[in-house]
């Protein structure tokens, strides 16, 4: 039976206490887990599916899965762990009146035409809001090794913002489950 807190003499007390620190100092394990923010404003050309390349910086990534791109080959987070993940990436234009979208791809850093997320959004001619994109799959099955690519399009030339409002372009892959 279930005993009150500082009942039973001093030696089950200390056993107690030695196993409650026991049970707090263990390893847990490392959440699998990647965000990555653009560093810096970049430009999208008109009409071009634009995958990150250069800029992009890991903000959390305890299992080294971000792959830095260079111009002509493209960043991406390598999958670390086989399971149901959760992918986002938030985006934001800002240019002339047009339409943008904001893509995730997997293991194609070609072609949007499978992607795993997508979103789209008007760039309003007044404020500077620009279009705020947010791609997101909140569940979907990634093998070890699969490489997440992500892109943006415009059907004008405009500017990635590193953050507006405050709020960073970045994109996050986060383990969910086994199953």
């Amino acid at each position: 039976m279930p005993q009150p807190p500082g009942s039973g003499t001093l030696a089950d007390q200390i056993r107690a206490l030695e196993n409650r620190i026991d049970e707090l100092s263990r390893a847990k394990p490392t959440p699998s887990a990647c965000v990555v923010r653009l560093g810096g404003d970049a430009s999208l050309p008109a009409g071009i599916d634009t995958f990150a390349q250069t800029g992009w910086v890991a903000t959390y990534d305890p299992l080294s899965q971000f792959v830095g791109g260079s111009t002509g080959n493209p960043a991406h987070i390598l999958v670390a762990r086989a399971g149901y993940h959760r992918v986002h990436f938030h985006s934001a234009a800002t240019g002339a009146n047009a339409t943008a979208a904001a893509k995730i791809t997997a293991n194609n850093a070609t072609s949007v035409g499978n992607s795993l997320a997508t979103d789209s959004g008007q760039i309003p001619q007044q404020g500077s809001d620009g279009a705020v994109l947010d791609a997101l799959r909140s569940r979907v099955y990634l093998n070890v090794g699969d490489k997440i690519y992500w892109s943006n399009w415009c059907a004008a030339t405009a500017t990635l913002k590193a953050s507006l409002f405050g709020v960073p372009t970045e994109i996050t892959l986060q383990y969910v489950s086994s199953q």
